[in-house]
């Protein structure tokens, strides 16, 4: 059988070997693989010293805290209700926030989470300054529980000017991270 010859001269004959290309393609997946097998750290006291806090929810109407002495609240909830409701809501009861240290404007201690809308890559801290009671003598980013009732007092926060709602703090104890971190 003859040979086909190209006019630049390539032919399509028997002896003619494919070219072959580098078969690096493979490489591109190591990345991916490496996300998967080693996942990213918690945000946690660093990410909020370092981000402005969440401005609390602007909701018109709040209605009762439940049942509970003390009650438990989240920090945005808390947050939401002392600024927008003037703590009108919070009044007269003692409530249970959860969150890990950070440090406050005014280098007193805060409570923060993390407040997660879609993924971790769009977490905000949620700030609530902490005032009165025991001193509270742990390293940023440990877990307490506070205990302790509305402060009037407010802050801003010097990374994005948002207002920082307050609690006077009756009692605290370290805890143990949740399993749900984020809020």
């Amino acid at each position: 059988m003859g040979e086909l010859r190209h006019a630049d001269g390539a032919s399509d004959g028997p002896d003619d070997h494919a070219h072959h290309e580098p078969r690096v393609g493979w490489l591109l997946l190591l990345p991916v693989i490496g996300l998967l097998l080693v996942a990213p750290p918690a945000l946690g006291s660093f990410t909020a010293d370092q981000s402005g806090t969440l401005p609390a929810a602007a909701e018109s109407d709040y209605g009762p805290l439940p049942e509970g002495d003390p009650v438990p609240v989240g920090l945005l909830d808390y947050a939401s209700r002392s600024i927008y409701d003037d703590g009108r809501s919070l009044a007269g009861r003692r409530l249970e926030l959860t969150g890990f240290l950070s440090i406050g404007p005014d280098g007193g201690p805060m409570l923060a989470r993390i407040v997660v809308s879609c993924c971790a890559a769009d977490g905000r801290p949620i700030k609530v300054g902490l005032r009165g009671g025991p001193v509270i003598d742990v390293p940023g980013g440990t877990w307490v529980r506070v205990t302790g009732r509305h402060s009037t007092q407010r802050a801003k926060d010097p990374v994005n000017q948002a207002d920082i709602a307050y609690l006077e703090v009756e009692q605290w104890q370290p805890i143990t991270p949740p399993k749900q971190q984020y809020e």
